[in-house]
């Protein structure tokens, strides 16, 4: 570790050694938890073709683009968030976190052929009446041009001394100016476990998701939010965006869903929501960067 509190890898770590490591690891959660301080770095990250063809493919986005879709770098850069999860200063354990909310912002188109440097550090955290939350922020640059952010928010589930909030009444759903289905299957999970390299086995069978206290085996909550983007990419008209999502409920397999939405001048609100409209999976926003 150099003095700026850098910790530079030679490569990716690789996934599925992580997620057998993850999935043996236990941590006793502390009342002032402590996370590391220093940033993972990877230099020269070449995205694989192979790779990146079947996540186009799983998602939905168009297969003859020289250009990475805004969201497959995270693919990438969960790798950096599994390594630092498994750092023993790490204070919770990295299986049963909930994903609560992702944010990716595209300064500039990203060539797929093109080496990037990728940086992860955490970001923050804090102690809630859920659990404790934290987050991860990861960057890309070519040479030394920022080109790319993410910035994605977990949530680990133990008791707390914070008072639980008062319960805000629940709204009217947000009546849309579009909408359309989309089918889901249990082999669409598959397929981007396959491409993502998320073999966590809650998104494989029904069998090891009711082990670990789910009714079904779910899609990949990061599979909903590039699905959408794949879905909404003709409404989207600036090379430079930004795309927030709040993940609210899991998508049990197989089903159908609704993508509802509104054009605005400068992007695109959206919702996922289960198949009678009313229950949202996802919420979401697009916004031009006006970069």
């Amino acid at each position: 570790m150099t003095a700026s509190h850098e910790l530079r890898l030679k490569r990716l770590p690789s996934t599925l050694p992580m997620l057998l490591k993850a999935a043996i690891t236990r941590k006793k959660p502390s009342s002032a938890p402590k996370f590391p301080s220093y940033t993972l770095e990877v230099d020269k990250v070449v995205c694989a073709n192979s790779q990146l063809q079947r996540y186009r493919k799983a998602c939905g986005f168009s297969t003859d683009n020289t250009i990475l879709p805004i969201s497959f770098l995270h693919v990438q850069a969960f790798r950096l968030h599994m390594k630092l999860m498994l750092d023993k200063q790490f204070p919770v354990s990295p299986m049963g976190c909930v994903h609560l909310s992702n944010s990716i912002t595209q300064l500039r188109p990203i060539n797929a052929k093109t080496p990037i440097r990728l940086t992860c550090r955490v970001a923050g955290h804090q102690v809630t009446d859920k659990g404790i939350e934290f987050s991860f922020h990861c960057s890309a640059f070519v040479d030394n041009e920022k080109v790319w952010e993410d910035t994605s928010r977990y949530l680990s589930r133990c008791k707390t001394d914070v008072a639980a909030a008062p319960k805000a009444a629940r709204s009217s759903p947000r009546v849309y100016s579009h909408n359309r289905s989309i089918a889901i299957g249990r082999q669409d999970a598959r397929s981007y476990a396959r491409a993502s390299g998320d073999f966590n086995p809650i998104h494989l069978h029904d069998i090891s998701a009711k082990v670990l206290g789910f009714k079904r085996m779910v899609i990949h909550g990061m599979w909903s939010k590039a699905a959408c983007l794949a879905a909404l990419s003709s409404e989207i008209n600036s090379a430079s965006y930004s795309c927030d999502v709040d993940f609210k409920t899991p998508i049990f397999l197989p089903t159908n869903v609704q993508l509802h939405y509104d054009k605005l001048a400068d992007g695109v609100d959206f919702e996922l929501r289960d198949k009678s409209g009313e229950k949202p999976h996802l919420i979401g926003r697009i916004r031009a960067t006006g970069k």
